[in-house]
């Protein structure tokens, strides 16, 4: 259960990191332009989609509960383990039915 952990570490991430951006770079960074308040948007949209690119590698990067039991019964069939008819439990659909005609 690592969703729930990163889940969060993404939303506190999300609420904190744009707008803690913004005024530091507001008041440290960028006090002396022009247009301050618009520099400091800059890098809190900046730092808003550094967040959210993050989160979204991690998400495609785990590995998925189905792909890890279709190994586990490839390796179980290879060593002469598993039983059945090598489909696993549950309903098959589309391109992952297994015919039987």
């Amino acid at each position: 259960d690592k969703w729930p952990k990163k889940l969060g570490t993404a939303t506190l991430a999300m609420a904190t990191l744009p707008i803690a951006s913004f005024y530091a770079s507001l008041y440290y960074i960028f006090p002396h332009k022009q247009d301050p308040l618009m520099w400091s948007g800059g890098v809190a949209v900046l730092f808003a989609n550094i967040v959210i690119a993050g989160y979204v590698v991690s998400a495609f990067s785990e590995e998925d509960d189905d792909c890890l039991d279709e190994r586990q019964l490839r390796m179980q069939q290879q060593q002469g383990m598993a039983k059945g008819d090598g489909d696993l439990a549950g309903p098959r659909v589309g391109a992952f039915k297994q015919r039987t005609d």
